[in-house]
């Protein structure tokens, strides 16, 4: 009995002991949650973020960075998970809870939401380690962070605050515009950053003698329906703060500012790729690098309590000087502003930040010029010889040859084309995919509409596109298949259409022919229609299926009465223009074009696009491609290069005389072309794309 009683206290001891052990390990692992791991265990980090922003992205892309740059590689002695809320408040306060739950030895978090919902949960949750970025105002979101002591916040908890330059950049706007009146802005009133942007910037109006517009929204979808309506309240630019909702819409607000020809500028670089006027605003990366050392400082063992809350603002300024001829009004960048761009876009050069492609978690520069010693093979597909498409190639192989790649050294291509048959392109894009080509670079919308579809094995760099989004390239110039990337160049509709009321004040009905089943032309066709309502004109429309339509098409339009006709740059039409022309001479109506070279096959004025200079931009994809990034991560640009092209003789036995600007316009075109081109004998056929 008593060794019986002996053995069962025995055992009462060893489970009391175990009991024990398993308590301590246990206390060692929440300690370690809290940062005293030992060596052998990987530290384990969340990095979250609201939504898929560039600015986002890129600030992630920093942190990453920064903290392989001190030895805290993915894979290595951290575990890292990113978190991504994709804009959903619900979303977000499920992944706060998660984070803080006690599961990870520190949270890092970009964006004014995350730490907002992060830093609630985490009041009640374990008190992890927090360190945030990308915020505009920490010090007015009631998480306990001081404007006026940067010491005094959460102990657990520190980070960055990155108030965007908004008085900056109004005062930019009123430099390039001195007599402006009238600026539009678009806001979530549930976003405590937006609300703290929008009171500076009422602040800084009111000194500037600026009136600012505003119109709320708590989605993208309210956020365009909201920039329609201050369109039609006559403000004069629209500026976008760094209100997330709004800058998940950001594409829409900028197409439809450009339609409207109206200036957007923004705080949230690279808009100037989507067609802002201007960017001010932080160096994302730079401010997502500084958060990644701050992240690594506290994981080396450094108190969070020490830790001050400062404000770190890395600016960049971004132009895009392409803008400028859409606008209604005259706007312009004095040069003292243009000498502080940090990056541009103009007609002939793009200069902007490049994007790091990942590597193992860390970003790494992939340069676009060619590697010495290596050889390159790319295909070229097109849907017809035109000159269009060749003064495209010319600024492409320009481009390539600038940055070291040249035709019969270290690059081969292989050319091919669809003979101006849509049913030719399934083949040619099939037989470049199993060529050995090391990417596919499709000219025209039809061409990368089948590539889209066509491709499964290549990398794909499109170039000569109107609008790379209707070709069914992607949603968004950064939401795009991630095998594709490239340079899209959409037309100066509005101008055309403005050029067109002006030379002809009496048209009333204007005719134009186009296939519907290009999504090139029923995109542009669909933007001209509304424009010219505005202007009380009617735009009589045609549609045909085949070149061999086109003729009795035209004929169709002269027999409604129409004034003029209008041809976009539809591949079907423009393959039998003269069709067009024979039957508008016969009827003495004048032709207009978004084409130059397509004019000089006998239309009577172009207000359009030259090709050289997106032609020239697409050589730094293709570079990039060739050097192994993936198109996922490159965003498609949009580059444009506007020229008029005006035939007076013609004009002039029509009895039509073009406004004076126009005139200049034209002279201005003429002379950037020879500069650019001085050999290009531009009297070949074309066609646009």
């Amino acid at each position: 009995m008593i060794e019986a009683l002996r053995r069962l206290s025995l055992g009462l001891l060893l489970i009391a002991l175990s009991g024990a052990v398993l308590l301590y390990s246990d206390r060692g692992s929440r300690r370690s949650a809290q940062g005293n791991r030992s060596a052998d265990q990987p530290i384990r980090v969340a990095l979250v973020q609201h939504a898929s922003l560039v600015v986002l992205e890129d600030g992630a892309d920093g942190v990453v960075e920064a903290l392989a740059a001190r030895g805290y590689e993915e894979g290595g002695r951290i575990r890292l998970k990113r978190f991504n809320a994709e804009g959903d408040l619900g979303t977000a306060n499920t992944i706060a809870r998660e984070v803080t739950g006690g599961g990870y030895d520190l949270v890092v978090s970009l964006s004014t939401p995350s730490l907002q919902t992060i830093a609630n949960a985490n009041k009640t949750g374990s008190r992890t380690r927090h360190v945030f970025g990308l915020v505009t105002d920490p010090y007015g979101l009631g998480v306990g962070i001081s404007a006026t002591n940067p010491l005094e916040h959460p102990p657990y908890m520190t980070g960055y605050g990155s108030m965007q330059p908004v008085e900056n950049t109004l005062r930019i706007a009123k430099a390039m515009r001195p007599e402006l009146r009238r600026v539009g802005l678009v806001w979530n009133a549930a976003e405590a950053n937006s609300v703290a942007q929008t009171l500076i910037g009422r602040r800084v109006c009111r000194d500037l003698g600026i009136e600012l517009v505003e119109a709320t929204a708590d989605s993208s979808t309210a956020a365009i329906e909201a920039a329609a309506s201050l369109f039609s309240r006559g403000i004069e630019a629209l500026w976008m703060s760094g209100d997330i909702t709004v800058s998940t819409a950001s594409e829409a607000l900028l197409m439809s500012a450009r339609r409207a020809g109206i200036p957007a500028f923004t705080c949230l670089p690279p808009n100037v790729q989507l067609g802002a006027l201007f960017d001010l605003g932080a160096n994302y990366r730079e401010v997502g690098r500084s958060v990644g050392q701050l992240a690594a400082d506290v994981l080396d063992g450094r108190d969070p309590a020490t830790i001050p809350v400062e404000n770190f603002v890395p600016e960049t300024f971004l132009v895009n000087e392409t803008v400028l001829p859409s606008l209604k009004s005259r706007w312009s960048f004095p040069a003292d502003l243009r000498a502080r761009a940090t990056g541009w876009i103009t007609a002939t050069s793009t200069n902007l930040p490049a994007p790091r492609a990942m590597r193992r978690g860390v970003p790494q520069e992939v340069s676009p010029k060619a590697v010495p010693g290596r050889r390159y093979r790319i295909g070229l597909a097109y849907f017809a010889p035109e000159a269009g498409a060749e003064l495209c190639m010319k600024g492409l192989f320009d481009g390539l040859r600038a940055l070291g790649y040249e035709e019969g050294r270290n690059l081969t291509v292989q050319r091919t084309h669809a003979q101006g048959e849509i049913a030719n392109i399934p083949a040619i894009l099939q037989t470049l995919d199993a060529a050995e080509v090391d990417l596919i670079v499709p000219m025209t919308t039809p061409v990368i509409s089948g590539a889209c579809a066509m491709v499964k094995h290549k990398p794909v760099v499109l170039t000569y596109c109107f609008d790379p989004l209707a070709a069914g390239v992607g949603t968004t110039f950064t939401n795009h298949l991630p095998f594709i990337t490239g340079v899209g160049s959409f037309p100066p509709v509005p101008e055309l259409v403005d050029a067109l009321r002006r030379t002809l004040p009496d048209a009333s009905s204007i005719g134009t022919v186009y296939n519907a089943s290009e999504a090139n032309s029923t995109k542009v066709v669909g933007v001209a229609r509304g424009l010219f309502k505005a202007k009380g004109i009617e735009l009589a429309e045609v549609t045909v299926g085949t070149s061999a339509d086109v003729f009795q098409a035209a004929e169709a339009l002269v027999a409604r009465g129409v004034r003029a006709i209008y041809i976009p740059g539809d591949n079907t039409v423009l393959q039998g223009f003269e069709a067009v022309v024979r039957v508008a001479q016969e009827a003495r109506l004048p032709v207009f074009v978004d084409d130059p070279d397509m004019a000089r096959r006998g239309a009577t004025a172009c207000v359009g696009l030259g090709f050289y200079a997106p032609g020239f931009a697409s050589a730094t994809p293709i570079g990039r491609v060739l050097n192994g990034e993936k198109p996922a991560g490159i965003p498609l640009v949009n580059v444009s290069d506007p020229v008029v092209w005006l035939d007076i003789p013609r004009a002039q036995g029509l009895g039509i005389r073009f406004p004076d600007d126009l005139l200049k316009a034209f002279g201005e075109s003429e002379a950037r072309t020879r500069s650019v081109l001085p050999s290009a004998t531009p009297s070949s056929p074309t066609r646009s794309n």
